[in-house]
């Protein structure tokens, strides 16, 4: 807790570690198959932050942003050879899991949004393939030196396709 604070503009994370394997990230269970989720993140110099599903830290897919650039997780790496520059101080994220495949979008304004351009199929993310008893949870991540500002958090069950 010593991470995290209410600033009243929404809930600052404290950076820690590198990337979402070693940060600790902030996560909260989910109670539906597919649903969707949406934050904005303002990310300060230093930072790093972005939107998760997150089993462990051998088990999670996502995206996230530093001030500069996109960076893709899958299967626990970052997808190096997806890395975009993004100009991203404040970046809107949204994720749909619908049967265990995930899309995420991102926008700048919240209005004009782009999809990131893999889907990640996660079906494997649970006790079977890594251990430990765990379930697939959404998180929000904050690593390097300076800290991520999260606000508008919403989570929506979404009916079976």
């Amino acid at each position: 807790m010593r991470r995290a604070r209410y600033d009243g503009k929404g809930l600052v994370i404290q950076g820690k570690g590198s990337s979402p394997a070693d940060c600790s990230p902030l996560t909260c269970i989910v109670g539906d198959r597919d649903y969707e989720v949406s934050v904005v993140l303002d990310v300060a110099e230093g930072a790093q932050g972005g939107l998760l599903l997150y089993y462990s830290q051998r088990g999670y897919c996502g995206i996230g942003f530093s001030p500069t650039q996109m960076f893709t997780f899958h299967c626990s790496e970052e997808q190096s050879w997806m890395r975009e520059k993004v100009a991203a101080r404040t970046i809107h994220i949204r994720l749909a899991n619908r049967a265990n495949i995930v899309t995420f979008h991102y926008s700048s304004d919240g209005v004009a949004w782009t999809r990131h351009p893999w889907q990640m199929e996660v079906s494997g993310f649970h006790h079977n393939v890594f251990g430990g008893f765990m379930s697939l949870k959404v998180g929000i991540y904050s690593a390097g030196s300076g800290e991520v500002r999260a606000r508008q958090f919403t989570y929506r069950g979404l009916k079976p396709a």
